[in-house]
């Protein structure tokens, strides 16, 4: 099977270093690597920011030396294609046509580890939009809990990132992953 990763920086194999560098909403980037089902999705990922030190043109010391200032410079990255061999993956898929979408139902299977900080409120979920107190124990016993059930990683079906519905992939070991393309960020049409 091939999926996507988009990420600001060039690299060879994955690491766990990488899992907690990733941007994905709702606190969700250390439970494993997130992938796409298509190009075109991951390719928001692969654009960002990063923090360089440069000497200043507009800014000088007494000296007449330029300062150096730090600035935020954009980047857009890569698309990896990667190929996964067909590891064991639990589906969150919404058949209802009520309200309930496929990422509603893993949230709130991940809502059981989470504690949300908010006034005036008991039982917060995600959707409260509150502040996750427990980011990284919430993610590794939701992820240990799958392991134990003897998944390997999970799909959200059809679920709307970057105005792109999408399937979103998280897979928790590198073991499975092999790079097959590296596509520039640039070179890939919106």
């Amino acid at each position: 099977m091939i999926i996507f990763y988009g990420f600001i920086r060039e690299f060879n194999h994955f690491n766990k270093d990488m899992i907690a560098l990733q941007h994905i909403k709702n606190d969700l980037n250390t439970i494993g690597y997130w992938f796409t089902s298509d190009m075109h999705s991951a390719k928001p990922y692969a654009i960002g920011t990063e923090t360089v030190f440069e000497k200043s043109d507009t800014e000088f010391w007494e000296d007449g030396e330029p300062k150096v200032v730090q600035i935020d410079k954009k980047v857009h990255g890569f698309v990896y294609k990667v190929f996964i061999n067909e590891p064991n993956l639990k589906v969150y898929q919404s058949d209802s046509v009520d309200s309930v979408d496929s990422l509603d139902l893993f949230m709130q299977e991940r809502d059981k580890y989470c504690d949300y900080l908010g006034a005036n409120k008991r039982n917060l979920t995600w959707k409260d939009k509150a502040i996750l107190l427990n980011k990284e124990e919430a993610n590794m016993k939701f992820r240990k809990s799958l392991l134990t059930q003897g998944y390997e990683g999970f799909i959200i079906r059809s679920t709307k990132q970057h105005n792109n519905v999408t399937d979103l992939y998280c897979i928790f070991s590198e073991d499975f992953l092999q790079i097959v393309d590296v596509l520039s960020a640039d070179d890939i049409q919106s």
